[in-house]
């Protein structure tokens, strides 16, 4: 089965600024944000992003009136000028990190893993703002409940089925605390594979551990 994708666990009403807002506009946003960070966008398009990193270098720096270190590399002067920024515009990182709503949440993961990317503006297919994915909606999915997982881990494994197994179907799922472990026979080695394999991309499961047997190896390689 198909992984998750980035639309079943987006935020869907994000908090935007424009890229004409004061400094001030710009932090009562971000304090409206769960995120701990704010898309720009022009019309519905993103064009940047601002964290609160990037406000608090007002901080640091006093408003960019502290004298300037003797080595100044290409990072430091950002922060810098940052601290000196007034608008959204001047605050925002850009362009803005996007992610399209049909991509899925393991290259999510991936992009959200480098340093300083901690959301990502999920786009439409015209390039509009669909939503914002933070690493803490991500972090949501493991709240799932255990019963939960098993009934679609349960589902995902009949959907995987090819071929007739036996009858009566022996095939127990059990989770506790997200871990999931499959016991049972069924006919076929490669449903026992398929049915891993499913269980592992159901949102939620931490761990798939498998007491699986089968009947029949259709996976065996012969004719040598």
């Amino acid at each position: 089965m198909p992984e998750p994708i980035v639309a079943t666990v987006m935020s869907r009403s994000p908090v935007v600024v424009t890229p004409e807002l004061t400094f001030k506009q710009v932090a009562c946003a971000l304090l409206a944000s769960d995120a701990g960070v704010v898309p720009v966008v022009h019309g519905r398009v993103p064009v940047g992003v601002i964290t609160e990193n990037d406000v608090l270098l007002n901080l640091e720096f006093h408003g960019g009136l502290d004298p300037a270190p003797l080595i100044l590399g290409s990072a430091s002067r950002r922060r810098r000028r940052k601290a000196c920024a007034t608008t959204a515009s001047e605050l925002m990182s850009s362009p803005a990190p996007t992610i399209a709503c049909s991509a899925g949440l393991s290259d999510a993961v991936r992009r959200l893993a480098t340093p300083g990317s901690p959301a990502l503006c999920v786009i439409d297919e015209i390039g509009q703002l669909a939503g914002l994915l933070a690493r803490r909606d991500l972090l949501a999915i493991y709240r799932r409940s255990d019963d939960e997982l098993a009934a679609e881990i349960k589902a995902a494994v009949e959907r995987d089925r090819s071929r007739p197994a036996r009858e009566p179907a022996e095939l127990a799922v059990h989770v506790e605390a997200g871990a999931v472990r499959l016991e049972g026979a069924l006919t076929y080695r490669s449903q026992v594979e398929h049915a891993v394999f499913a269980a592992s991309r159901v949102a939620g499961v931490i761990a798939v551990h498998s007491n699986l047997t089968y009947d029949i190896d259709d996976m065996l390689v012969t004719g040598f």
